[in-house]
C-alpha cells in the first residue's frame, strides 16, 4: 500500500489495554474461537523443533496399529456339529483397546495382553517402536512444558512451509515484526492475542495482517489437514459476524473469482488451501483500505498530483 501501517496505528498497547478496549467495544472473540486460538498458539510455540517429532510419532503410531491390527477370528476346532457350541465358541480373536493395547481371547474366554501370536521379527519391531514412541512423547512433553513458551522466526517459517507457502527470511522477519511489540525477537501469548484482537476489530485495512492471516487459517483448519472447509469456517465465523456477514465472507473465500456460486466438493463441502485463502484475504484487505477514509484521501491526492503533472507537462 505504500504506507507503514504499524507506524500509522500509533503506539503499542499492552494486552491489558487491548482487553479493556475490547470489552468496552463488546466481546470480539467467542469462547470457541478463544479455545482454537490457544490451540494454534500452543502448536506454533517451538514448532520448528516439534514438527518432525510429531510427524515421526504419527508414523510410528500408524505402523504399530498396522502390526497389531485385529485379526479375523480363527476356528480352533474341526468344523461344525456338536463341536460348535455357539457363535463364538472355539475361536481365537484379537482386538485393540483405545490406548493401543492388544487383547487376545481364546475359546475358554480368557483374555489378556499377549504378543505370543506375533512372529519373532514382528515382536522385535513392535518393542522397538514402543520404545521410540515413548522417547518421542517424552521429548515433546519436555518442549511443551518449558516455562518460556513463545514463537520464533523459524517456527513461523516452518508453519508457513507446512501450509505450502515458501517465504524468504526477510518476509518472515517482517511478519514477526508486525506482532513483536516487545521487540525481543519472539512472539509471546500477550502479543499473539493482541495481534488477533486488533485484526478482527480492524475496519481500515491498515492493521498489519500477514501473521493474522496465517493464524486465522490454522484456526479454521481444525483437523490439521492443510485445507479449510465451508463447515469449519462457518463454525468459527457465525458467532463473531452473524449470519449475513458470515455468508458474505464464505462466498468470497469459496466462490469463484468472478463471483460465481460456491462449488461443493469433498465431504465437508467446498475446501480451499492456504495459497487460495491468502490471495483472497490479501485482496479483501487492500479493498478495505481503498474504501476507508484514509485510503480515499490518499487516492484523491494521488489523482490530483497526476493531474497537475499532466497539466504542467
Amino acid at each position: 500500500m505504500g504506507v507503514d501501517s504499524k507506524l500509522l496505528r500509533g503506539p503499542s498497547m499492552s494486552s491489558g489495554d487491548a482487553s479493556s478496549k475490547a470489552s468496552a467495544a463488546g466481546p470480539v472473540i467467542s469462547a470457541k474461537e478463544m479455545k482454537e486460538l490457544k490451540r494454534v498458539y500452543q502448536k506454533m510455540c517451538y514448532y520448528a523443533e516439534k514438527v518432525h517429532k510429531i510427524e515421526r510419532l504419527r508414523s510410528v503410531t500408524d505402523r504399530l496399529a498396522k502390526l497389531r491390527r485385529p485379526e479375523r477370528p480363527r476356528h480352533r476346532g474341526g468344523g461344525g456339529g456338536r463341536g460348535n457350541r455357539g457363535a463364538g465358541a472355539g475361536m481365537a480373536y484379537q482386538f485393540r483397546h483405545s490406548d493401543g493395547a492388544v487383547v487376545v481371547g481364546g475359546a475358554g474366554g480368557d483374555s489378556g495382553d499377549d504378543d505370543s501370536l506375533l512372529e519373532p521379527a514382528v515382536r522385535r519391531e513392535v518393542a522397538s517402536l514402543y520404545t521410540e514412541r515413548k522417547e518421542l512423547e517424552s521429548s515433546l512433553k519436555e518442549i511443551r512444558s518449558r516455562p518460556e513458551q513463545h514463537i520464533r522466526p523459524q517456527d513461523t517459517a516452518t508453519a508457513l512451509r507446512e501450509l505450502g507457502r515458501r517465504v524468504t527470511k526477510r518476509e518472515v522477519n517482517d511478519m514477526m515484526w508486525e506482532v513483536d511489540e516487545k521487540l525481543d525477537g519472539v512472539v509471546d501469548w500477550e502479543e499473539f492475542l493482541l495481534m488477533f484482537e486488533r485484526n478482527i476489530r480492524d475496519t481500515s485495512g491498515l492493521e498489519p495482517a500477514s501473521f493474522y492471516h496465517m493464524v486465522q487459517f490454522m484456526i479454521y483448519d481444525r483437523d490439521d489437514n492443510g485445507m479449510v472447509s465451508i463447515d469449519e469456517t462457518m463454525n468459527m465465523l457465525y458467532a463473531r459476524l452473524g449470519r449475513e456477514k458470515m455468508e458474505t465472507t464464505i462466498t468470497k473465500l469459496f466462490g469463484g473469482d468472478d463471483g460465481a456460486p460456491i462449488k461443493e466438493v469433498g465431504q465437508q463441502g467446498g475446501e480451499i488451501n492456504f495459497v487460495r485463502y491468502w490471495d483472497v484475504v490479501e485482496k479483501e484487505q487492500t479493498k478495505m483500505f481503498s474504501e476507508s477514509e484514509l485510503g480515499r484521501n490518499l487516492a484523491e491526492k494521488k489523482r490530483k498530483k497526476k493531474a497537475d503533472f499532466v497539466k504542467n507537462k
